[in-house]
């Protein structure tokens, strides 16, 4: 990295974090479709947002990586875990993803903090679904604290399946309610020999392993029905909702369904 690209980085993430400081984090939610029906949702995605003194909302793809190379990106997750909470305990119509970073996992401190606050507020695990996010190999303990959290009630998913470590061989260790496949995998779908096709093969040995496989980045119609036509149970994109601030999530009339997921 040149110098300048350095201190870049380096002055966005204080920005990003003087926004922290003085109250700038937040969090958008996007929907996971039904793929045979779009207009059912299974639950919605929490997404951190973070808007700085000037009202600029920066998303968290843009500093994520950052504050995650200078192991300051768990703090954020434990407030973004108070609010989704807090978001669940005030409309009980609310189905809510929150991303935990499997590192996380792995350090007992880190663990212990996750799993207290869900712990504390047992009635509303139910309506938590936990992403695995793949930054990290799940191995060792990391298992069996997927396990108790799952035990408390919350579904487990397997986040952008196919892409860092969230790999087929990760899913012969973990029990997952959901998978979800990258968004490379739709934008970038190949056709083999057979006929078949790469997104297909994905979403078939996913569905080997987990009841629900989502199909992530859709961003076009042809998208979707290849997602449809992959076997895939559900879908999630900018061709089928944008992310939200939660008082808008609340507008919409009807709930999120997680049947048959337990």
């Amino acid at each position: 990295m040149s110098g300048s690209a350095s201190r870049g980085e380096e002055g966005h993430r204080a920005l990003i974090l003087k926004a922290i400081a003085e109250g700038g984090l937040g969090f958008a939610a996007q929907w996971v479709h039904d793929v045979a029906n779009v207009g059912e949702v299974f639950y919605a995605e929490s997404l951190a947002r973070v808007t700085d003194s000037d009202g600029t909302v920066h998303t968290a793809g843009t500093f994520v990586s950052s504050l995650e190379r200078q192991d300051r990106w768990f703090d954020l997750d434990l407030r973004i875990l108070d609010m989704v909470l807090s978001a669940l305990a005030e409309d009980e119509r609310l189905v809510l993803g929150f991303n935990l970073n499997a590192a996380s996992l792995s350090r007992s401190d880190r663990f212990s903090d996750v799993f207290g606050r869900i712990s504390r507020k047992p009635e509303l695990a139910a309506r938590l679904v936990v992403e695995i996010t793949e930054g990290y190999p799940v191995i060792g303990a990391s298992i069996e604290r997927m396990k108790m959290i799952r035990a408390l009630g919350c579904r487990i998913a397997i986040d952008d399946f196919g892409a860092g470590f969230a790999t087929p061989a990760s899913l012969l260790q973990v029990a997952a309610d959901v998978v979800k496949i990258d968004a490379a995998f739709v934008r970038d779908n190949r056709c083999g020999r057979d006929g078949s096709d790469s997104l297909s093969h994905l979403v078939g040995f996913a569905a080997c392993f987990a009841p629900f496989v989502v199909v992530e980045g859709i961003e076009t119609s042809s998208q979707l029905d290849a997602a449809r036509e992959a076997g895939a149970t559900h879908a999630q994109g900018f061709f089928l909702s944008q992310p939200v601030s939660l008082a808008q999530l609340r507008r919409r009339k009807g709930k999120a369904v997680l049947r048959g997921v337990g």
